[in-house]
């Protein structure tokens, strides 16, 4: 199978309960279910397609993206896991790789303790959720523009944004990614209620069995790399591999890289980082 097929995603709805949930499909191969983070606004992204070389991607867009209102019968993290496997019915998917970002971290994480017979490969990104006092998790709620755009990016001036043909200049203050994720960040600080950790669930993580990638931006200044090392050193299949020079978001900072670590995890081609160490890209 080319890039070329993998390339043609489409979009969809799906009917859960009395939602109706927006979601990209696209690729060939064992199902994934990626889970978004701050900046999941139902847009084709490389990543999706990069995915869908080797997987069947199918791509939700959480309930409140990008309307910001949170549906009511959503009060917590774990209703979105509940949801998600709902979804998973609905479109008559059972078992699936797992990949998710950020805030969708969080939520594959509580999915993965919930429902592990359902999840054959578990990717974590930058995941919000551990309690970790000597480096917690910044207070969204409480962060101005500036401080949120520096603690999310690693470069915070203009930058070239590639293309298939090219790039293109872009000020990542001016960008779509940025203002999505500022958007975005209103809608977790919301639902958590200035709880940017979920001890309880911290304790669950160390009987999650499934076979683990976990990728960290190194200047990740919303959720430190730290996170990651003390993820993979609870978690008795995971792995960490911490990309330089790259912030919250390291899919699109150092998109080769990511691409590259997450294709040869999916295929089951191991690159050599130790399962507690720390990969440095």
């Amino acid at each position: 199978m080319g890039a070329g097929y993998a390339s043609q995603f489409t979009r969809n709805t799906a009917k859960v309960g009395e939602l109706t949930i927006s979601y990209l499909k696209g690729g060939r191969g064992r199902p994934l279910l990626y889970l978004h983070g701050l900046g999941g606004w139902g847009r084709w992204e490389s990543y999706h397609m990069a995915m869908g070389i080797t997987n069947l991607v199918y791509a939700p867009q959480l309930p409140g993206w990008p309307d910001g209102q949170i549906p009511a019968s959503v009060t917590s993290v774990r209703d979105y896991a509940h949801l998600m496997r709902q979804f998973l019915d609905a479109i008559e998917v059972n078992t699936v790789d797992l990949v998710g970002h950020s805030f969708g971290g969080w939520v594959a994480l509580s999915l993965s303790v919930e429902y592990p017979q359902r999840i054959a490969k578990l990717v974590l990104i930058d995941a919000m959720v551990l309690d970790v006092p000597v480096v917690p998790a910044a207070n969204l709620e409480a962060m101005p523009e500036e401080a949120f755009l520096r603690a999310a990016f690693a470069q915070t001036g203009e930058v070239v944004i590639r293309g298939d043909f090219g790039g293109v200049r872009e000020d990542v203050r001016q960008g779509q990614e940025f203002h999505r994720q500022w958007k975005s960040r209103e809608i977790v600080a919301r639902l958590v209620r200035g709880q940017y950790a979920d001890p309880k669930l911290t304790q669950k993580v160390n009987a999650i069995a499934t076979d683990t990638l976990i990728i960290w931006g190194r200047e990740d200044g919303v959720v430190s790399w730290q996170h990651g090392e003390v993820l993979a050193a609870t978690m008795p299949h995971a792995r960490l591999a911490v990309i330089a020079d790259a912030g919250h978001t390291p899919m699109r900072e150092k998109r080769e890289t990511f691409q590259r670590l997450l294709h040869n995890f999916l295929i089951g081609q191991e690159e050599g980082v130790e399962r507690e160490g720390v990969g440095k890209y």
